[in-house]
């Protein structure tokens, strides 16, 4: 039955070949600059000299993009100054300031004569047919596709979710998480954002502290090759060749965007700074590492949709074991999610044998920091392990850490906005660094294709551990770590928990082994087993700074109740 549902809901060719000839005729031909002279029409940017420079050295030039308005004024920066492509892979794409505004340049570049190609998931991109059918008969230069789309449609309304969900949730599951940004094969961006205003620090509620990696230099190919392979790939459709988009072309129901519209407010400073190529250098250049090796790592197209696939190709998750089980001195995770997978976790529980001494360090989302509280439920079912069989340092991070304008452009916040983190890096002995998409969970593991930078190098990986120890401080997270233990009744409750956690369904045992600690004003940090921990630290409960009891009660809840779904969160 729920083949026959999604055959049925693929395109008739006469749709799609009635959408097509009625598209090539809409396309604007017109160029705003001379043809083959594209290059004469698009700005400078100061990040040629260090395209120069890689070319010279034959080394990578690479820079950690901590801050979220910065990383967008290095996007609008390079979106002027492309010459012939720009190739962009995103998961969301918001149809908002900030998402709007980055279209409206691409838009104008593609006008210029730059070919312009998007890949967003269809889930989570745009959520606007009309908005798609102007999209896909804009330009001859401009061409967006969508992979995986639901039921063969570029916007998929609340009954069609509620539908897959009941008839084809396997096939829904299946996403690209990709975020890749590539200008003339030579400048990239990849990590952990996508293109919404609160990846940006535009959100007036809720914003990400988020963190990419730019690479200037040959590496840059290696994305190019796995954008391309995605751009033919099968579960990569033209905007043409979904059921609502077409519709809409052939009964002229497009939008009608004005792209040249006045810059929305937050824009009008960070547009004269991306056209001031001394500010882009005072800005940026100072942080650039010329790295000794570098790879971009990336799962092929199919890995959601082809076992067989995961097997024989090595996936990101399997170069990620492959490092973890090397660590011999000291591993730091960031992850949105602390909900590992059970074969990282055995393979962590056997990485601490090998290594009684290691350091493991974890940096994450506390449950008033988290824009999934169902996913930290479940995380918080591990915590007794992670803590005492792993023998981890975990730190949740803060809704409103205390560097709040050091990490953040807060122009459009208010005393009410919540802040959230989702980068997703590690460091393994200092000198092994990853900076990407994958979260370390099972869904990255296999139902999501995911991408990172793996970069080789002692002063990359210094400056990457700096800025995760920086999320780490008391003052921008809780510590989290075992309760003060009461003899025989901590031994008694730890056997027990141990049996109730370790069940996918009714895990009630109420003592929790673990719970957040705040550092007290003028004490020193120090380990969990330092004898005066307790004169350093104060207990602040296991969900601090939540004032919504709903919020704590589902949380329980689905810790108790939902580790049945652990695999698709």
């Amino acid at each position: 039955m729920p083949f026959l549902l999604v055959i049925g809901c693929q395109i008739d060719r006469q749709t799609l070949r009635q959408a097509e000839t009625v598209t090539e005729l809409k396309k604007d031909t017109a160029l705003t600059c001379p043809i083959k002279q594209v290059d004469t029409c698009a700005a400078d940017t100061a990040f040629n000299k260090l395209y120069a420079k890689s070319q010279m050295t034959d080394k990578n030039q690479m820079l950690i993009l901590d801050h979220g308005e910065k990383s967008l004024l290095a996007r609008i920066n390079l979106i002027r100054a492309a010459q012939k492509s720009i190739d962009i892979q995103t998961f969301i794409w918001n149809n908002d300031e900030a998402g709007n505004w980055v279209l409206s340049e691409l838009v104008k570049a593609a006008r210029r004569g730059v070919q312009v190609s998007i890949i967003g998931d269809q889930l989570y991109t745009m959520g606007n047919s009309w908005l798609m059918a102007e999209l896909a008969t804009l330009h001859e230069n401009f061409d967006f596709r969508l992979y995986n789309p639901v039921f063969s449609d570029a916007h998929t309304s609340t009954f069609e979710f509620a539908t897959a969900i009941a008839c084809c949730l396997a096939n829904l599951n299946r996403r690209m998480h990709n975020k890749a940004f590539v200008v003339d094969d030579r400048y990239a961006i990849v990590g952990g954002r996508n293109y919404s205003s609160r990846y940006f620090d535009w959100d007036g509620t809720f914003n990400y502290k988020d963190r990419e990696v730019m690479a200037i230099g040959s590496v840059v190919n290696e994305i190019v090759v796995s954008f391309d392979s995605f751009w033919t790939s099968p579960h990569v459709l033209p905007l043409t060749h979904l059921n609502d988009v077409a519709r809409r072309i052939i009964n002229n129901e497009e939008a009608q965007t004005d792209w040249n519209r006045p810059l929305p407010k937050l824009a009008k400073t960070l547009s004269a700074q991306a056209n001031d190529n001394g500010y882009i250098e005072k800005t940026f250049f100072a942080d650039f590492v010329a790295v000794d090796e570098v790879e971009y790592f990336s799962d092929t197209h199919d890995k959601p949709f082809n076992k067989e696939a995961r097997i024989v190709n090595k996936q990101l998750t399997d170069k990620f074991h492959d490092l973890f089980s090397k660590t011999e001195h000291h591993l730091v995770i960031q992850t949105p999610y602390l909900v590992f997978s059970r074969k990282a976790r055995k393979m962590f529980k056997t990485l601490r044998k090998e290594h009684p001494d290691l350091i493991l360090q974890v940096s994450t989302n506390s449950l008033s920091s988290t824009d999934a509280f169902y996913v930290y439920a479940i995380s918080l079912k591990y915590k007794r392990f992670y803590l005492k069989k792993l023998g981890m340092e975990i730190y949740e991070f803060k809704q409103r850490p205390g560097m709040l304008e050091q990490f953040f452009a807060t122009e459009q916040s208010n005393e009410h906005t919540r802040y959230g983190m989702h980068s997703k890096s590690f460091v393994i002995d200092d000198k092994i660094s990853m900076i990407g998409s994958h979260n370390f969970d099972p869904r990255s593991d296999v139902l999501n294709t995911e991408s990172g930078f793996i970069i080789y190098d002692r002063e990359f990986a210094a400056k990457l551990t700096a800025s995760i120890e920086q999320d780490m401080l008391p003052e921008n997270s809780w510590l989290v770590a075992a309760k003060e233990q009461i003899p025989f009744f901590s031994h008694v409750s730890g056997f027990f928990a141990t049996i109730s956690r370790k069940l996918p369904i009714f895990d009630i045992w109420p003592f929790r082994y673990s719970t957040s600690y705040e550092l007290l004003p003028g004490k020193e940090p120090v380990p969990r087993d330092h004898p005066d921990f307790f004169e350093h630290y104060e207990e602040v409960g296991n969900f601090p700074d939540i004032d919504l009891p709903v919020k704590q009660i589902q949380t329980i809840i689905i810790s108790a109740f939902g580790g049945f779904a652990e695999p698709i969160m």
